[in-house]
């Protein structure tokens, strides 16, 4: 069971079409409901304190029966982090998000580092905007693309143990990565695949397309 969360950040057209499956479950995140409107999707969710919606947007999914989870909006959680909990309570074994980035850096970096929540609870976990997905990795992953792209290893913990990557042009065998160095950024796939393994830490993972 996959779980499609819906934030209010940038949302290329289409985007949730192409990857929306039967059988997921939409969560909306509060202003994440402009995007469905837009493009005639029906979440199953809509989560948060609404006060970045657009009242005649949340008036029309009323009439769609969608179920509304609605918080004070004096919390100690972003709607993304209650979403996020909300989907892992559901026994999902996945979850991608989209609208999680955008101009606001402190939201873009916040809802990164919520990655780690389905990580620790071992559920797969991406962001995914116009030209990145994103993940936070604590044991290994295997990554689809084309040749040529871009992936990048960011240290999120002081030292990262045990890193190798297979078919990326500048490869690492059981290195240690440290924070505070770039030693990661912008590999290249050689390939339409790659994988990434760590022993200890975590390590945020970024596929990018220029």
């Amino acid at each position: 069971m996959r779980a499609i969360i819906i934030g209010s950040g940038s949302v290329e057209n289409n985007n949730i079409y192409k990857i929306l499956k039967p059988t997921d479950i939409i969560i909306c995140c509060d202003g994440g409901s402009k995007h469905l409107f837009e493009e005639g999707i029906i979440p199953h969710y809509i989560l948060g304190d609404l006060d970045s919606s657009i009242p005649q947007i949340i008036q029309f999914f009323e009439t769609k029966n969608v179920i509304f989870k609605k918080f004070d909006c004096k919390k100690d959680a972003t709607d993304m982090e209650l979403s996020i909990d909300f989907a892992i309570s559901l026994g999902v074994k996945e979850i991608v998000i989209l609208g999680a980035t955008g101009t606001r850096l402190d939201h873009t970096l916040a809802n990164i580092n919520l990655l780690l929540k389905a990580e620790e609870a071992n559920v797969k976990a991406t962001i995914i905007d116009k030209n990145n997905q994103i993940f936070i990795l604590s044991d290994n992953i295997v990554l689809n693309g084309e040749k040529g792209d871009l992936v990048s290893l960011i240290p999120l913990t002081t030292c990262v143990e045990g890193v190798t990557t297979k078919g990326l042009e500048y490869p690492l065998r059981d290195a240690t990565m440290t924070i505070g160095k770039s030693l990661g950024i912008s590999n290249v796939m050689l390939e339409n695949i790659c994988s990434v393994c760590i022993k200890k830490g975590y390590l945020l993972v970024i596929k990018s397309k220029d």
